[in-house]
């Protein structure tokens, strides 16, 4: 960021002024004493900064990779933030990293300055930082929490990539029905005019398209409040985490997300355990990790019986928060004193049965998907079929 300064030279006892780059106004109050300068005034630079696009979570994977990387090769803090800052890419990503730097030069803590930081980081990044600062083992902390980070989205895009197909299916299914509505179906409305009868189907079909043709705004009303109603799904987190509680609850979409839900919990659990974080505060971020409400208050109440004095695997197994399947690895890391681990292990294990079952449900869902289209479409012209035939009294 570009800072401009005023000060006193203090060898030609003359003012001066100028731009710096730097990270913070501590950076150029620094670099003006190693020249020998009097700072007087020391601002941001009035130029427009540039906008850019929102920050997500995935977006924070590879900074802090290179985060780790920085500081293992012995790189400080401050310098590795730095460079961090001069992403053009992403301008809001890199004012959010001036932010942290200029936290930490004013005496903040690391894990403090990413809480506080406009950047969207979940919870237990600034837990896994905390944990490596006071255990001197800041590269690892940032190494877990960017593999950690990189999982999450692993699973975010598995999601995704699984609904996406069938979704663009139905939506081109659509498309292809509303074209014949409106541009097939209105040319054959003059049938119910007719003297004869027409059967119930192709009725039902041609005063449809009639209505649609005598109200155009009709359809615009209906294609609107699908639009508002996708991009609601789409933006508002609210109205996703209300669609997902319900979808979870349906035979064949719930275990496979429950599943999901189950190694996303077990794979934060044991990372904030290999990191020494407290039990309870690593069982409370996991909690709040749930993407359910159902399982979050299974979450929570399991915490509770761990504050009561219940073992870690018992207060599980009354939680139901990961198949049974799984329960013995687990109490055999809490006898052993190998939790983190054999968490990690169950993780992996359900995190590979999780995409087994993404495409069982993929198997189902893109047949099904074809099938209602199909038959919709075939409703349709059905209808128009009968209505030629019985204008022309011919039997189907």
């Amino acid at each position: 960021m570009n800072f401009y300064y005023e000060g006193i030279d203090l060898v030609t006892r003359q003012s001066v002024h100028g731009e710096y780059d730097a990270v913070s106004e501590q950076g150029v109050v620094r670099w003006l004493e190693e020249q020998h300068i009097e700072a007087l005034s020391v601002h941001l630079s009035e130029k427009k900064e540039k906008n850019g696009r929102a920050v997500r979570n995935s977006d924070l994977v590879l900074p802090l990779q290179e985060l780790a990387t920085l500081t293992e090769q012995g790189v400080t803090l401050i310098d590795s933030l730095k460079a961090l800052s001069e992403n053009d890419e992403n301008p809001v990503l890199a004012r959010g990293f001036v932010g942290i730097a200029s936290e930490i030069e004013g005496g903040q803590s690391f894990s403090a300055a990413l809480s506080e930081s406009s950047l969207p980081f979940p919870k237990y990044v600034a837990h896994l930082i905390s944990a490596g600062e006071s255990a001197g083992q800041l590269t690892v902390a940032l190494s877990n929490a960017s593999q950690q980070l990189s999982y999450d989205e692993s699973i975010r895009e598995d999601l995704r990539g699984a609904l996406t197909y069938p979704l663009v299916l139905m939506s081109a299914g659509l498309i292809a029905m509303l074209i014949i509505f409106i541009s097939v179906v209105p040319k054959f409305t003059h049938l119910l005019d007719s003297d004869g009868d027409l059967p119930m189907l192709a009725a039902f079909v041609l005063n449809a398209g009639r209505v649609a043709n005598d109200s155009p705004w009709l359809l615009l009303a209906v294609g609107a409040l699908f639009f508002v109603v996708s991009m609601l799904i789409v933006t508002s987190k609210a109205v996703r985490h209300a669609l997902m509680n319900v979808v979870i609850e349906v035979p064949v979409f719930g275990p496979w997300l429950a599943e999901q839900d189950s190694a996303r919990w077990a794979s934060l659990c044991s990372s904030m355990l290999k990191a020494r974080v407290n039990l309870l505060t690593a069982l409370t971020l996991a909690a709040d990790s749930c993407e359910y409400t159902r399982r979050r208050h299974r979450a929570s109440q399991m915490i509770k019986d761990v504050q009561e004095g219940e073992s870690f695997s018992d207060a599980l197994k009354k939680a139901r928060l990961i198949p049974a399947t799984s329960l013995s690895l687990v109490a055999s890391g809490d006898k052993t004193g190998q939790l983190a681990d054999m968490l990690a292990a169950v993780a992996k294990l359900h995190d590979a049965s999780c995409k087994r079952r993404m495409k069982q449900v993929l198997q189902l869902v893109e047949p099904l998907a074809i099938l209602v289209v199909g038959a919709l479409i075939g409703v349709m012209i059905l209808g128009i079929v009968q209505a030629i035939t019985a204008s022309t009294d011919l039997a189907i």
